[in-house]
């Protein structure tokens, strides 16, 4: 390669790197700037080959397109920018300002096109995506690019969020509060063409409700008075359900569809803890509020804390302040009985501290001491109660109810759920497996009633459920675990041993070796769901619709045999494993074909020499009959025709004799057609009949109008039809189509007889005659069914042994 063309190239890819590619729709006024960097004067050239456009701010007159080019230069400016107005196809190419000395500064131009279909799959009619709080949420946008290639980009209150260049970009995120009736804009733009789309839509996101009854959530009564309580709620959508509960379960139920629960003059039994749960389309939220009602005399209860020394002093206010006192009651933060306690005679309990019991619970609960002053209510002498809550404080601790092995699925979520009571609430948890420490970012922590035993009795205390999620994604999963509670005044630990607790898994089908009369069948077990397996091996011939039921007695076999099948056979074989829980799927089905023997050949054999010529026998008897051969096949027995009539007696004759004698024309074709007894049809004697006369021998003899069956038993009975001298022979059969079929005979008769015109009020109707419908063949019209009522196995179904 010579200096000339290195140097060529060198200036030629020097063009490339500086030109400007930019693009325009059809119709645009493009302007291409050019600075004049000199006197030297500036030239411009355009497509095709640098043809030359214009010297300064003249524009060359032989060009076809002349008259919309424009040069636009300002006296006293250094600008001649090149005008291209209703910019088209024709104008598409490479363009080249030439400054002189100081070089060439060059363009392309290309016709862009717009982007169109732009759309928000997510978005209904109104331009509304609905999405859930704290629930992961989607935002998808498509459009069809035009010319360049654009971005797409999801922008909100005008930062971008997400940006791409594709036809489709999906915007993840999980929605807060805050994003609720957000507007959410998806837009294409390109930096080259100057255009741009843009679809907006509207977020709004289903929140649970909140629900509040009110601020105080103890409310004080005196007995008698009436009880008032609102549900206030609120929610940005359409609530499912709204209820009331008590949360004493010996009381009766409340009525859970109004805000307001109303309880008139309310009495002591009325006390108790009230909650109201308010429900829609993204949660659930409620509220409890507790309801002590008072009446007199009232009876207080106090506590001195003094570290080892803990009392209670049961403090009755009432007139006379004479009081008697019974012995305490240790309860439960749930009302349930704990224990008894001695009164010491003035109201006062020193609480004892027991091992195992106070340093576990340490003694929460509520105490209740029962003073009378011998004031009557309606007559009768009564103690009244005075209660105190003695909210201790200490380390967390689990109750008893807690369970100390758990159960998952493989390949579902599984929750380790441990019930506690903590006093403060707890600051952290840690969850520790055999060999390492596990994440615990998706759990739930609710305030519960729980089941715990204190001092020997099973009752119920308000403390909290910690439910923590995790994928089990295999059967290493199911191991133990510890999981460590700890608030400021220390920590506790509870080991759990989780376990698999379903169905195993479908079995695998390794190989199927077909053998002559059994089949050998491969598999390998997949996981056995936590309890022992058992593998079931299934298998039908390919024409039965029942399935043989194999169970393999050895679980640690992989190989079993299925005997006894019949050789050269189509089989389905299919299996699955079973434990305590169930069974699993189904295996897919294997179509299998036992080895064949050497007696299928000579069965093959046999058939061929002694089937196949008595078929070929029969069809060139056949093929003799339609040629018209018939006494051929009248010699054989078993080929005579079967003639059917219609019993309808000599008066259906007698009309279509009457019919006939209008006919004075004589036809030998016809004559010698009813001669010889051919196939004429019954409804032949009124189209024809003004071809026959009585003096002849008129013989009908009703046939179907296809291929008979020879092989059917012929029957036949002949009755006398007296005057009319005719033979009928009344034979009867009806075809599927519900049709009778007769043949007629009558013998000669004189040429003088009368002729009879019967009028139309003196007819005799015997029989009415539907000349529309056809004749089916017996034979043809027998329907095999392969259907042989056998039910299919349903597939959804469980499996049966």
């Amino acid at each position: 390669m010579g200096i000339s063309q290195l140097i060529c190239l060198f200036f030629t890819f020097s063009e490339l790197l500086a030109v400007n590619v930019l693009y325009h729709f059809e119709n645009d006024t493009v302007i291409l700037p050019c600075d004049q960097l000199s006197n030297e004067q500036i030239v411009w050239q355009g497509p095709d080959n640098y043809s030359t456009y214009g010297y300064g701010d003249i524009i060359n007159p032989k060009l076809s397109k002349s008259n919309r080019l424009t040069i636009i230069h300002v006296n006293g400016s250094h600008q001649y920018d090149l005008q291209i107005r209703h910019f088209s196809s024709e104008d598409e190419g490479h363009y080249k300002c030439v400054k002189g000395s100081f070089g060439e500064e060059f363009f392309t131009l290309k016709i862009g096109t717009y982007p169109s279909n732009l759309t928000i799959v997510e978005e209904d009619a109104k331009h509304i995506v609905y999405g859930y709080l704290n629930r992961a949420l989607k935002l998808s946008c498509t459009v069809n690019h035009g010319v360049p290639n654009g971005k797409l980009v999801w922008v909100v209150h005008n930062q971008t969020l997400e940006e791409k260049i594709s036809a489709s970009l999906i915007y993840s995120f999980v929605p807060k509060q805050k994003d609720h009736l957000q507007n959410y804009t998806c837009a294409t733009k390109s930096d080259i063409a100057q255009y741009s789309m843009e679809r907006t839509v509207q977020l709004f996101i289903y929140m649970p409700p909140i629900v509040s009854i009110t601020l105080n959530k103890t409310l004080s009564i005196h007995e008698g008075e009436n009880l008032k309580l609102y549900c206030n709620y609120s929610s940005n959508h359409e609530v499912k359900e709204l209820k009331w509960e008590k949360r004493f379960q010996h009381e009766s139920p409340l009525d859970g569809r109004s805000q307001y629960l109303n309880i008139k003059s309310i009495n002591r039994l009325h006390a108790g803890k009230y909650r109201c749960t308010v429900t829609n389309m993204a949660g659930s939220a409620s509220d409890v509020v507790t309801i002590v009602v008072y009446y007199p005399p009232t009876v207080l209860v106090k506590f001195e804390d003094r570290g080892s020394y803990r009392q209670l002093h049961c403090v009755a206010c009432g007139v006379p302040d004479q009081y008697i006192y019974k012995q305490w009651e240790h309860r439960s933060d749930s009302y349930d009985l704990i224990r008894y306690l001695p009164d010491d005679g003035r109201g006062r309990l020193i609480l004892p501290t027991t091992p195992g019991e106070t340093d576990r619970h340490h003694d929460r609960g509520i105490y209740i001491c029962h003073a009378s002053n011998n004031v009557s209510l309606n007559g009768s002498k009564f103690f009244v109660r005075g209660d105190f809550f003695l909210k201790a404080q200490g380390k967390p601790y689990f109750v008893t109810s807690n369970y100390n092995t758990q159960y998952g699925f493989k390949g579902q979520v599984g929750n380790l759920t441990v019930d506690f009571v903590s006093f403060p609430e707890i600051t952290n948890f840690t969850v520790f497996g055999e060999d390492k420490i596990h994440s615990n970012d998706n759990y739930t922590l609710e305030t519960w009633r729980l089941m715990d035993k204190v001092y020997n009795k099973t009752v119920i205390v308000n403390g909290s459920r910690l439910v923590i999620s995790m994928n089990i994604e295999n059967e290493y999963d199911f191991r133990s675990y510890t999981i460590k509670l700890r608030n400021k005044f220390g920590s506790a630990n509870f080991s759990i041993s989780f376990r698999s607790a379903s169905c195993p898994e479908t079995p695998e089908i390794m190989k199927i070796m077909p053998k002559e009369s059994k089949v050998i069948v491969e598999w390998r077990e997949r996981f056995h769901g936590g309890f022992p397996q058992s593998i079931v091996i299934q298998y039908r011939r390919r024409d039965v619709q029942y399935w043989n039921t194999i169970p393999v007695s050895d679980p640690r076999t992989h190989t079993g045999s299925i005997d006894g099948l019949t050789p050269g056979t189509e089989y389905f074989i299919r299996m699955y494993s079973k434990n305590i829980k169930g069974a699993s799927n189904m295996t897919d089905e294997k179509l299998i074909r036992t080895g064949a023997t050497e007696n299928n050949d000579n069965e093959n054999l046999v058939f061929m020499v002694l089937v196949i010529p008595f078929l070929l026998a029969n069809g060139v008897l056949y093929w003799q009959y339609k040629k018209g051969n018939v006494r051929v096949l009248d010699r054989i027995s078993c080929f005579k025709r079967q003639q059917f009539i219609y019993e309808v007696g000599v008066g259906a004759v007698e009309n279509n004799v009457y019919e006939m004698q209008n006919n004075v024309q004589q036809n030998a074709v016809v004559q010698n057609a009813v001669a010889q007894n051919l196939d004429v049809p019954v409804y032949s004697s009124i189209d024809r009949r003004a071809n026959l006369t009585i003096g002849q021998t008129v013989s009908y003899s009703t046939t179907p109008k296809r291929k008979r069956n020879y092989l059917d038993k012929r029957h036949e009975n002949r009755d006398s039809v007296g005057e009319a001298s005719g033979t009928v022979n009344s034979a009867t059969k009806k075809g599927p189509d519900r049709l009778s079929y007769i043949e007629v005979s009558f013998e000669p008769k004189p040429n003088e007889y009368k002729f009879h015109i019967h009028g139309i009020k003196n007819r005799t109707n015997y029989v009415d005659i539907d000349f529309s419908k056809t004749i089916y063949s017996y034979v043809d019209s027998h329907i095999e069914s392969d259907d042989d009522s056998t039910p299919q196995a349903c597939a959804m179904m469980k499996y049966e042994e």
